[in-house]
């Protein structure tokens, strides 16, 4: 498992276990063996996930138990290993400042070398670049509402200087930026990633795409996690639901269905093994609902 488990992780995994048995009858067993394992100390319990679970329900229950910091750590360095940039950038592009220094320190303590040694590697010049920059930026955490004046004045900037990764990097909360983007297309009725692919053509796919990203994940998180499901293979699948499961889960659930006319089991079943699908669908289920997974953002 490679990590604490926290008392409130446990807590709750095993209040979401009488919800495994009522919709996977077959797995009761399974799910009495995990309760089982919650009970133990972190030693017993890694015992009991190595010797009396299936793969996939260790995996998937591992995840569970890990606390949010110590799960990025750990995808940051499974991506850096396998160069899964995309996942690189949804993290940066995601988690909050606060949250981010927490994830640096403990990746640095872990693995002896920083998230930053880490980008340096990248072998995309234009991509390290945008990555090390967005990696930096101390965006502050308010839901204090936008100044709609100096939005429109930073749209106008960005208009005259074309330099959006600039904008991204300035210390502005996401309401702040968000307005800023709704002013820019106000004033120029210009689409955001089409003026990043003519003002940044000489850049890589990459580094735009990386840049988007930051842009749509500002504009509107639930879509964007919605996007990302759409075109993610089984692993990016779990950390996605995972990951977001006490966030915004019912929020990406419904764009889901919104933008692609389909409901959110259905691409888990067709992206990922069956008995794998059936585990993410309980979490879908039990987390995707609006009292168990949406907060006020």
């Amino acid at each position: 498992m490679g990590c604490a488990v926290s008392h409130r992780a446990k807590k709750r995994l095993s209040g979401g276990l009488d919800h495994v048995k009522s919709q996977i009858p077959q797995w009761g067993k399974e799910a009495d063996r995990m309760h089982e394992a919650v009970q133990k100390t972190d030693e017993d319990l890694q015992l009991v996930l190595n010797s009396k679970l299936s793969q996939e329900t260790k995996e998937v229950v591992s995840a569970l138990l890990c606390s949010p910091v110590n799960y990025e750590v750990q995808s940051l360095h499974k991506a850096f290993e396998q160069q899964d940039y995309e996942t690189v950038v949804t993290i940066i592009t995601s988690t909050k400042s606060m949250l981010l220094v927490d994830i640096e320190e403990q990746y640095s303590t872990d693995y002896n070398k920083t998230i930053e040694d880490e980008l340096q590697r990248i072998r995309d010049n234009d991509l390290k670049h945008v990555l090390i920059s967005l990696l930096n930026v101390d965006r502050p955490f308010t839901n204090k509402k936008a100044d709609k004046l100096a939005a429109k004045e930073r749209a106008r900037s960005l208009h005259n200087s074309g330099d959006i990764l600039a904008l991204l990097c300035e210390p502005l909360s996401r309401n702040q930026l968000k307005e800023t983007l709704n002013a820019f297309l106000s004033l120029y009725r210009v689409n955001i990633n089409q003026f990043i692919d003519e003002k940044s053509s000489s850049l890589s796919i990459q580094a735009k795409e990386a840049m988007k990203s930051f842009v749509l994940h500002a504009e509107n998180p639930a879509r964007y996690f919605a996007k990302k499901i759409k075109h993610a293979n089984q692993t990016q699948m779990l950390k996605t639901i995972i990951s977001r499961s006490e966030i915004d889960l019912y929020y990406i659930n419904k764009e889901y269905l919104r933008w692609y006319s389909r409901q959110l089991h259905d691409a888990v079943y067709k992206q990922c093994s069956n008995k794998y699908a059936r585990l993410l669908t309980v979490i879908l289920d039990y987390r995707g609902q609006y009292s168990e997974s949406a907060r006020k953002r």
